[in-house]
């Protein structure tokens, strides 16, 4: 298998060697994915305008409106932001009595054309 991308071990985890351990492919895919949809634009120096801007959502009524919203802001920064995949869907579903949302993003990667999704749970 070839390694097509690659990016830090965002938890630091040490190799034998002392060395940061190193994510691949979908693993470095994640790592970006990450990235921009838990930093806030204004946030990252020198690029004031990288990441999504979906934390002051999460302090808004949580409701199918605000999922809808949620939902285009990140799928937006993605596209601006990580050319290295295709977006398939976005899943968005409130949960109204913990004042959360479960989020699904599937999507394929370029590269090697292969699916891939990521869950996650947005909360304020």
């Amino acid at each position: 298998m070839t390694d097509y991308y690659s990016d830090f071990d965002d938890a630091f985890t040490k190799q034998s060697d002392g060395d940061i351990t190193k994510d691949v492919n979908v693993d470095a895919i994640f790592n970006s994915l990450s990235n921009i949809i838990m930093t806030t634009q204004g946030e990252r120096r020198m690029l004031p305008t990288f990441a999504c801007n979906v934390k002051h959502l999460l302090f808004e009524p949580v409701d199918e409106v605000t999922a809808r919203l949620i939902a285009e802001n990140i799928v937006d920064a993605i596209k601006i932001w990580d050319s290295r995949i295709d977006i398939t869907s976005f899943d968005i579903e409130p949960i109204y009595d913990e004042n959360l949302y479960k989020c699904r993003l599937n999507f394929m990667i370029y590269e090697n054309g292969e699916p891939a999704s990521v869950d996650f749970i947005l909360t304020r």
